[in-house]
């Protein structure tokens, strides 16, 4: 079966106009598409914050977790089911400081889990 963009929106997005993570959360919806894999086969684990909320917003298996934390509970998805596609979205503060330790050990376990972090800009 061939998935679509719109296989993978759920929900109306409710950032600020002109905000960063449109189009991150468009990018996103389109590369899951691309891939092939159904949604019932993918989980998006995601931070606190603007871009916690982009976990609302997929049609897929979806958490958002507390501050820091998204990487710990990302790896745990995938070790409890690992036929899941897991996506680990965080923003600059949840996923490049506070869970620094957390992201090196997700890497140095070797899990199949993809990690984006969504860095803003200045407006």
């Amino acid at each position: 079966m061939e998935y679509t963009v719109n296989d993978y929106k759920k929900g109306k997005p409710r950032w600020c106009p002109g905000c960063g993570d449109h189009f991150f959360l468009a990018s996103l919806q389109k590369a899951m598409a691309e891939s092939g894999i159904p949604p019932h086969e993918m989980a998006v684990i995601s931070g606190i914050g603007c871009s916690g909320r982009l976990s609302y917003y997929v049609n897929t298996y979806a958490m958002q977790t507390i501050h820091g934390r998204a990487a710990a509970i990302a790896t745990g998805v995938k070790v409890a089911n690992p036929q899941l596609t897991v996506w680990q979205i965080s923003g600059d503060g949840d996923g490049l400081a506070i869970s620094g330790n957390h992201f090196i050990h997700a890497l140095r376990l070797h899990r199949e889990a993809l990690s984006l972090s969504r860095v803003p800009t200045a407006q």
